[in-house]
């Protein structure tokens, strides 16, 4: 993070701000928003899952470093069917041997050729893909694919585009979605622009076509379609 940016933010992270609603949040990752509320802030007989960033009660919003974790959450119920105890029981995992906040965000990642999974915290390599009792391989390795990282760690995401998309991204795809805390406060953005897919979303429910957002913004057809994928407006008709 640029100097800058913590100047904006006065002092704080900005990846530790709760910047997200559950909606855009539930987006970038594919899943309900119910099912995402449930994971943060609990439910009827179902204690929540995530730290929430200081002061998302006040805003009603998540913050960067929660939106990877959710994700990482999502990928294992979803690709590995993995039980929420189960999930609840390596982040105690996490909790115990990595102290600080969000070990999955803060802390260098790794997979091995052996499939093990380390993170890296004060020079020390931990083993969580053993003590976590998890398949965090294919997880790690997906979520890396779908970050940007840098000297603190990951720093931007590329969401998934619509629910459907299950294959993880290979190095060479292109990621026409980018969720990044330096940028637009964070709004999901199309990559390389600061334009927000709700701009997108507002525009074509307001009338406008593809093509006449195309030439606005000097865009190609398949950047304004992917913005509307992404915010599930009429796909049918968009795509």
């Amino acid at each position: 993070m640029t100097a800058a940016a913590y100047d904006i933010y006065e002092g704080r992270d900005p990846r530790d701000i709760p910047a997200y609603s559950f909606r855009e949040v539930a987006l970038s990752i594919g899943v309900p928003t119910s099912t995402l509320r449930a994971w943060c802030i609990g439910q009827s007989n179902f204690k929540p899952v995530l730290v929430l960033a200081e002061g998302w009660n006040e805003f009603h919003a998540l913050s960067f470093f929660n939106l990877i974790e959710a994700n990482v959450i999502a990928e294992l119920r979803r690709e590995h069917g993995v039980k929420m105890s189960r999930v609840r029981t390596a982040l105690e995992f996490l909790a115990d041997n990595v102290p600080v906040a969000h070990p999955l965000v803060q802390t260098e990642l790794s997979v091995t050729p052996n499939q093990r999974v380390y993170i890296v915290y004060e020079g020390k390599r931990i083993d969580i893909s053993a003590g976590g009792q998890w398949p965090l391989d294919s997880v790690v390795r997906n979520l890396l694919r779908r970050v940007h990282r840098g000297r603190r760690g990951i720093l931007a995401f590329f969401p998934r585009v619509s629910p459907a998309e299950q294959a993880p991204m290979s190095d060479d795809d292109y990621a026409p979605i980018v969720v990044d805390p330096e940028i637009c406060f964070g709004r999901p953005i199309i990559t390389g622009t600061g334009i927000p897919t709700d701009v997108i979303a507002d525009r074509w429910l307001g009338g406008d076509s593809v093509k006449k957002m195309a030439e606005d913004y000097d865009l190609s057809e398949e950047h304004i379609r992917a913005a509307l994928r992404f915010e599930r407006v009429r796909e049918t008709d968009a795509a």
